[in-house]
């Protein structure tokens, strides 16, 4: 009796755990993120915090370096829709632009993301921007912006304008540099700055291919300066990702590039640049973006996925990626920390310009590999 006893509380136990185990899986989430390094790091932090605060969800990133190439959470959602699978194992998309989220409406549907319910995302409220192609799918989380980031021992007043900069390159020739744009943001908002501020302002953010017709300018313009630009071994080089052209201004060999204004913030504050390297805008600015997190209707866990959005929405975690990642916040910035908002001082967002120009991007990444990177 007493063997059969011991062993039926056994039996117990191991049904007891393989149900705690259960549930736990089914609070495990999978967040997809992409971007450069800070992406990254970020995300661990907000992750912790909210790890700390919150139990029954665990929270893992699949993270996937820029560069490194196409986000896998993006072709597998597609994928998945148009195959009528019924579940996936991306819960969140993080960090998804405009452009992806146009990406998605096309290839698939706006119907392969959660339509989110802001009653279970109570703090959704505080966001105060959306996206223009899926407000309903998406949530805002964090705004991007590229400035002009330059060494001030070497040049004490900046342009202003973006034909100054493109006078000042010519002027010092070798001392300006921009990443191959399939690369990274810094250098596509170089890029679709340089051709699009001579289209109509409703460009910026159409998709509509007729505007293809008008991008001549714009790359005469980037054949212009080519000569003008960074050059090793006698032959003009591109940089590859945003991190690139930074390492170059770190060491002195440009005293110009554009950069991710909290991408340079946050490697001043580490000192991985000098006190040297600031920031600053042209008009028309250079483009920035509106970063987002969206469901997938196929997740099976979006109880969890609500209860970490509301989270991510949380001042609590607004000043995380501020703090962390030198963000620019998606709220009212009255609900944050005087000396939090003091990490972004010097950043002009008054002019803040966002581009959504969807499939046209890769077509612009293209031709741009086509037309400039092959030059003498």
């Amino acid at each position: 009796m007493r063997k059969r006893t011991v062993l039926c509380t056994v039996l117990v136990i191991v049904v007891a755990m393989a149900g705690v185990f259960s549930a736990f899986g089914a609070d495990k989430i999978n967040l997809y993120t992409s971007g450069s390094d800070n992406v990254r790091i970020v995300w661990e932090a907000v992750i912790d915090a909210f790890n700390k605060t919150n139990t029954g969800v665990t929270v893992v990133q699949q993270y996937l370096a820029s560069g490194a190439g196409t986000r896998t959470d993006l072709p597998k959602l597609i994928a998945a829709w148009n195959t009528g699978q019924k579940e996936i194992d991306i819960d969140i998309m993080a960090d998804i632009s405009d452009d992806d989220l146009t990406r998605i409406k096309k290839e698939a549907s706006l119907d392969a993301l959660l339509k989110l319910d802001r009653t279970k995302i109570p703090n959704m409220v505080n966001i105060l921007a959306k996206s223009a192609v899926a407000p309903d799918q998406s949530m805002a989380f964090r705004g991007t912006a590229v400035f002009i980031a330059y060494n001030s021992d070497k040049v004490p007043t900046p342009p202003k304008t973006d034909k100054e900069l493109y006078a000042w390159i010519k002027a010092n020739p070798g001392r300006f540099a921009y990443n191959d744009p399939s690369t990274g943001g810094a250098g596509s908002a170089f890029v679709t700055t340089a051709i699009y501020n001579s289209l109509p302002a409703e460009a910026l953010t159409s998709t509509d291919v007729k505007w293809m017709a008008q991008w001549d300018a714009g790359f005469a313009l980037l054949k212009d300066l080519h000569p003008s630009l960074y050059k090793a071994s006698g032959k003009v080089q591109y940089t590859v990702k945003n991190q690139g052209s930074l390492d170059l201004l770190a060491d002195g060999s440009i005293w110009m590039c554009p950069a991710w204004a909290d991408m340079t913030l946050d490697q001043k504050s580490r000192g991985l640049l000098p006190a040297s390297i600031k920031l600053a805008q042209i008009q028309p600015s250079l483009t920035g973006a509106l970063t987002q997190v969206a469901i997938p209707s196929m997740s099976k866990n979006a109880a969890a996925d609500y209860k970490f959005l509301n989270y991510v929405a949380s001042v609590e975690a607004q000043d995380i990626f501020v703090k962390v990642m030198k963000a620019i916040p998606v709220i009212d910035t009255k609900k944050l920390p005087a000396s939090t908002l003091d990490l972004l001082s010097g950043l002009q967002m008054s002019t803040y310009r966002t581009a959504t120009i969807g499939a046209l991007g890769p077509l612009l990444n293209q031709r741009w590999t086509k037309d400039i990177a092959t030059l003498p």
